[in-house]
């Protein structure tokens, strides 16, 4: 792992914040290649201002060509408070792609290119709109040069989310269920959202859905899943009842309190819409061992329905309409909810009832990702086949 953070990505932090950088930590390089991840300490009482005519050095940011910041972005964002303590996500696409299972057509090099894109909308006109029951990190600024972005937000380690782990005991899991309960519950709609969506989030969250891994598709054997994996995508897709998944919510991905009782979560590349088993499905098959996940699932589902429930009742009591934020032309709306309006105690009842249904499904449609990508991947078990066949046998009772 690198050490140091790249100069011109330190450059580019101080012109997006007005502020001088007095430290920075390295978390980690961005997925093959594509930037950095890391901390810093930030000094506001030396503003530092834009300079029109400065260029980052080709070599320090790795663009491929010098860019002017007059052709660049800048969105700090208005708060009662500035936050000294900074993550910055930098993106900047290498000009030679090096996947590390080998990915490395246009198809790839496009939706992660995206997916920077997507996160720092969500940080910037989606992220105020989460609860404390669903944490997310405040955004501090974002800015955009060329084909390169960066993502600054507040490190959730000075909140008081200072644990992270690699697998969870299911007592533990149980944290991160309530906090996807309440996010769902937060963005839930119902019918007719297709051509409300908001273009500038996926259109179908996951990094793994079907339109968008055509190569990893061709590359499955042949079996019935791959002989269905169309039709499996499109019952995901097709449910009534849709809201915004995460997209990437793997344990890692999860930061906690010192006893484990409240979580946030982290990147958001991936977020756009879906049905919320999506999420719990990956959750529970990155968190959990094999043996875990088939002894605990139904009280971990039941968990995760329940919190749910309690989070569309209590939105339903409280009139709550802050949640649906596009307008029919798929444009941000801050103001009133577009369906939600007739979301009635029987529409909770039927998400419930529809997403349970879905379970089977969710997970199905993750191993048809990894049958392609990597056939031989941990993930594939005793449990996400055990959950494959029941969706399959689903669809043999629809033929």
């Amino acid at each position: 792992m690198e050490s140091s953070v790249d100069k011109g990505y330190i450059t580019w932090l101080s012109e997006a914040c007005c502020a001088r950088v007095v430290h920075t930590q390295m978390i980690q390089p961005l997925w093959s290649g594509y930037g950095a991840c890391f901390r810093a300490k930030l000094d506001y009482s030396a503003p530092v201002g834009h300079k029109k005519e400065h260029k980052l050095e080709q070599e320090s940011i790795g663009l491929g060509v010098a860019t002017n910041t007059k052709n660049s972005a800048f969105y700090p964002i208005a708060h009662s408070k500035r936050f000294t303590h900074v993550v910055v996500k930098c993106a900047s696409p290498p000009p030679n792609l090096a996947h590390p299972r080998g990915w490395n057509g246009q198809r790839s090099d496009e939706r992660k290119r995206r997916s920077f894109r997507v996160e720092n909308y969500f940080y910037d006109k989606v992220q105020w709109l989460t609860t404390d029951r669903c944490r997310t990190a405040t955004c501090v600024s974002h800015a955009q040069k060329g084909t390169s972005t960066l993502l600054v937000m507040e490190d959730l380690a000075h909140s008081g989310f200072t644990h992270t782990s690699m697998s969870l005991s299911p007592d533990n899991a149980k944290t991160v269920l309530k906090w996807l309960a309440h996010f769902h519950a937060r963005f839930l709609t119902k019918e007719a959202v297709e051509k409300n969506r908001d273009t500038n989030l996926w259109h179908e969250g996951t990094y793994w859905h079907l339109s968008t891994r055509e190569d990893e598709y061709q590359a499955m054997p042949e079996s019935l899943l791959k002989q269905n994996a169309q039709a499996i995508s499109n019952r995901l897709s097709s449910a009534r009842y849709q809201t915004l998944v995460h997209g990437d919510a793997k344990v890692a991905n999860f930061c906690f309190t010192a006893d484990f009782s409240s979580c946030a979560a982290v990147d958001f590349q991936y977020v756009g819409y879906g049905v919320g088993v999506k999420d719990v499905a990956y959750f529970l098959g990155s968190a959990l061992t094999t043996q875990e996940q088939q002894d605990h699932r139904k009280a971990l589902l039941d968990t995760y329905f329940n919190e749910l429930e309690i989070a569309l009742l209590a939105r339903l009591s409280e009139n709550d309409h802050h949640c649906d934020f596009t307008h029919s032309d798929g444009s941000l709306n801050n103001d009133a909810l577009t369906h939600n309006d007739t979301f009635t105690h029987t529409d909770v009842v039927q998400v419930i009832k529809e997403w349970r249904d879905l379970y089977s499904f969710a997970c199905a449609d993750f191993y048809r990702f990894l049958a392609g990508w990597s056939p031989e991947h941990w993930k594939i078990d005793q449990e996400l086949q055990h959950q494959t066949d029941i969706a399959l046998a689903k669809l043999s009772k629809d033929i």
